[in-house]
């Protein structure tokens, strides 16, 4: 059927009852080809959003503000791993002196090109929800190079006594070490 105005017909259709011009069917590829673009980013935002809502530490199980260096201090041993490598037998512990310096055993760094384990001293600050460590090596064979750490302890807890979350490999994983002050 073939709507009339002016003397031009126009293609129409029936729709719920009521004429209805075909021409809106022309912004249907751009939309379809809008929606295919963005599928992937919703995606990827999604994923980035449930892990930060379920994966460790949950953003529930996270201080709202920067904790006081006094409630931070203390000796942290590990408590739980969720890691498919084998273990060397000895707990990691990270200590934390009020004096901003720190002391690490036997924690292990997995990072996509390589996996060593920081032993060793440096110096610590929290710096929002994690802990920034600057850290330098013992030196044995098998321990990280001194440096500025990049997977840096996540501070767990609404309220003292905080706990630590070492991540392990990709943060979207879930693979990681639970360290609870002792």
């Amino acid at each position: 059927m073939q709507l009339r105005r002016g003397g031009a017909s126009l293609p129409s259709m029936r729709f719920f009852g009521r004429q209805v011009s075909k021409w809106w069917l022309l912004l249907l590829p751009p939309i379809v080809m809008l929606g295919v673009l963005a599928l992937p980013l919703m995606f990827f935002a999604g994923n980035n959003l449930a892990g930060a809502i379920i994966g460790p530490p949950a953003i529930w199980n996270r201080p709202s503000q920067t904790p006081a260096r006094a409630d931070l201090v203390g000796r942290y041993v590990e408590t739980k791993r969720t890691w498919d490598r084998e273990e060397n037998g000895i707990k990691a512990m990270l200590e934390l002196k009020s004096d901003g310096t720190m002391t690490v055993r036997a924690l292990p760094d997995d990072r996509i090109t390589s996996l060593c384990t920081l032993s060793g001293s440096g110096k610590w600050k929290a710096d929002g929800q994690v802990i920034d460590l600057d850290f330098n090596s013992e030196g044995t064979p098998g321990t990280c190079e001194s440096g500025n750490m990049g997977g840096n302890p996540q501070i767990a807890g609404r309220s003292k006594p905080y706990e630590l979350y070492w991540i392990l490999g990709d943060p979207d994983s879930g693979t990681g070490i639970w360290l609870k002050r002792q």
